[in-house]
């Protein structure tokens, strides 16, 4: 529950002093900085990590069991394989990262035919109008 005597100690931007603005926007352009720092460091981290040989042999067996090339044995790899197996045992979100990393979006049901459902319910049962 929201305190009441919360909004007491704010001042709106139109009663602070230039100075006092200036500050608070240099404030928050450091703190971003700092953040987009931050996400590029984990994703270069990601990216190395992921760039690394795969040092699991079982998983290296299956890739090249699946005709995956030696050189591209590797974690990446290893992952989308992960993946593909997981979508394949019916798992809905890693068959929708999977189409995601290859650009594509989920199937979606057909819209028209839900539109086209409800014109028939509305006519009530004239279906030469709807065909």
């Amino acid at each position: 529950m929201p305190r009441e005597d919360g909004y007491k100690n704010l001042v709106p931007n139109e009663e602070r002093t230039p100075d006092e603005l200036r500050s608070i926007t240099q404030k928050g352009g450091i703190a971003s900085g700092v953040a987009r720092r931050r996400k590029r460091s984990m994703r270069e981290a990601a990216d190395y990590y992921l760039a690394l040989p795969e040092t699991d042999r079982r998983r290296v067996n299956a890739l090249l069991r699946d005709e995956v090339e030696p050189e591209d044995v590797d974690n990446q790899m290893s992952v989308v394989m992960g993946m593909a197996e997981a979508a394949k045992r019916g798992d809905a979100r890693a068959a929708g990262v999977l189409l995601k990393m290859l650009g594509e979006e989920a199937p979606q049901e057909d819209p028209g035919a839900d539109a086209l459902e409800n014109a028939r319910k509305l006519l009530g049962g004239v279906e030469s109008a709807i065909d």
